[in-house]
């Protein structure tokens, strides 16, 4: 199923390219229901017109490929990376990385995520993965490590699933990150510049 939205994006990024309002693609449109549209292609489309970048992985060589390529594309020479699993990632890729998420020199950050909000394309995260800190901690550039279970049709049900999961240890400061053209208003709060790996499991 999410093999099937590579050429979605594609006509979205096509779509967004033209500056006609008429062609523009819209957030939350009526028919995504009406036409039965899958919670993937939702979240894909939404995350997509609001300024993220979907790399869709269909395993992790893929995943680590696309990251050094990410990596070269923003002209960056360490990640900010808190996460131990993830770290582990970059040292097998010899992406180097830091822990110093307020350091002004360090301009993009590898993270995973609790939950991919199909309803507005936005990410979930929570101190699990900032590791206590403020988003605000955080420069503006994300890589975002998720998997396709992650996936959920709203806020709502993002809560419930980690009040279930994570019962025994419910994670604090939970916000949510959206792409910098998110709602067509660059300064939306928590706007970010998001890539988005999404690595098939």
């Amino acid at each position: 199923m999410w093999k099937a939205i590579k050429n979605l994006l594609k006509k979205a990024n096509q779509v967004s390219d033209n500056k006609d309002e008429e062609n523009h693609v819209d957030l939350f449109h009526p028919n995504y229901t009406e036409n039965n549209a899958s919670m993937d292609e939702i979240f894909a489309t939404n995350f997509n017109a609001g300024g993220g970048h979907f790399l869709f992985c269909d395993n992790n060589d893929e995943a680590f490929q696309n990251l050094k390529e990410i990596v070269k594309y923003e002209n960056v020479t360490e990640l900010i990376c808190l996460d131990k699993q993830l770290q582990q990632i970059l040292t097998s890729i010899d992406v180097p990385f830091v822990e110093k998420p307020s350091d002004s020199r360090y301009t993009l950050s590898f993270l995973n995520c609790e939950f991919l909000i199909a309803f507005d394309g936005s990410i979930m995260l929570s101190a699990h993965q900032t590791c206590g800190r403020n988003i605000d901690d955080f420069p503006t550039n994300f890589i975002i490590y998720a998997r396709p279970s992650q996936l959920v049709e709203n806020v709502g049900a993002a809560l419930q699933k980690l009040r279930t999961l994570k019962k025994d240890n419910l994670p604090s400061k939970i916000t949510s990150i959206r792409g910098k053209n998110m709602h067509k208003f660059p300064n939306v709060q928590n706007a970010k510049n998001i890539y988005l790996l999404l690595v098939e499991e």
